[in-house]
C-alpha cells in the first residue's frame, strides 16, 4: 500500500510538470468531438463519447463516423490519443523505473 501511495504522489507531482501538454490533448480530443458533432450531426454527448473511445482505440463501433470529414477527424482523434496515453504511459513507466532503482535517481532530482 505504501508503494502505491508513493507511485500516486509521484505520478500527481509528474503530471502536473506537464499538465499544459496533458490539458492541450484533452482540448484537442474535445474541438475534434465538437466538430463530430457538426460534420455527422449527431448529439454533443454522443460525439465526446465516439471520440474518447476513438481516442482509447477501443471502437467498439456502437457509434461510427460516417461522413468523410467525420472519418478524418476520427483519424486525427485517434492519433492524438495515442499521444496523450503515449505521456500518460511514459510517467507511469518512469516513476516504476525511479521506484525500482531509487538509487540512480537520488542524484538527479531537483
Amino acid at each position: 500500500m505504501n508503494s502505491f501511495i508513493r507511485f500516486s504522489k509521484d505520478f500527481l507531482r509528474c503530471t502536473l510538470q506537464v499538465r499544459g501538454v496533458i490539458i492541450g490533448l484533452l482540448l484537442i480530443i474535445l474541438s475534434g468531438a465538437a466538430l463530430l458533432s457538426i460534420f455527422e450531426r449527431i448529439p454533443l454527448g454522443d460525439s465526446i463519447y465516439l471520440s474518447f473511445i476513438t481516442a482509447l482505440t477501443v471502437g467498439y463501433g456502437d457509434i461510427a463516423p460516417t461522413t468523410v470529414a467525420g472519418r478524418v477527424f476520427s483519424i486525427f482523434i485517434g492519433t492524438t490519443g495515442m499521444i496523450f496515453f503515449g505521456v500518460i504511459i511514459g510517467i507511469s513507466t518512469r516513476i516504476i523505473i525511479r521506484q525500482m532503482h531509487p538509487d540512480e535517481f537520488e542524484g538527479k532530482r531537483k
